[in-house]
């Protein structure tokens, strides 16, 4: 390793100190916001990944009922899924995610059906938001 000083700066360590710390919450943020299984399920043929517009939903029925959603740029400031199990029929949970963001849920046991959603500003003032919807997807 090279030394560019031979004086130690306090303000130095600090800084690395922030940046390391960064880089480290900024590498749990990315995992909680993704299947916890998805390099093995991906190639267990497990994940289906589904789009409507900019919003991109995948699923993964083989570590019981992963669900992550994403929000690409587009059309959609938020996406918006609904997700009904096998469990019992009707609506388990929605989850959402902001133009750039991505959540993930697990939903127990597995899941049968998908509907994807967007939110869109209609009008600016006042302000109007309307949510479009695709078919119900059997997964």
């Amino acid at each position: 390793m090279k030394k560019l000083s031979g004086k130690s700066s306090k303000s130095g360590k600090l800084t690395k100190t922030a940046g390391v710390l960064g880089l480290a919450v900024a590498a749990l943020t990315a995992v909680s916001a993704s299947p916890a299984m998805a390099s093995t399920s991906a190639t267990a043929g497990c994940t289906k990944t589904y789009h409507y517009d900019n919003v991109q939903v995948q699923v993964d029925n083989c570590s019981e009922g992963w669900v992550w959603i994403f929000t690409d740029q587009g059309h959609f400031s938020k996406g918006i899924v609904h997700v009904t199990t096998s469990w019992n029929g009707p609506e388990t949970g929605v989850l959402e995610a902001e133009r750039g963001k991505a959540v993930a849920d697990k939903f127990k046991p597995k899941v049968s059906s998908i509907v994807i959603c967007g939110l869109q500003q209609y009008s600016w003032s006042p302000p109007t938001w309307w949510t479009f919807c695709g078919n119900p997807i059997t997964v």
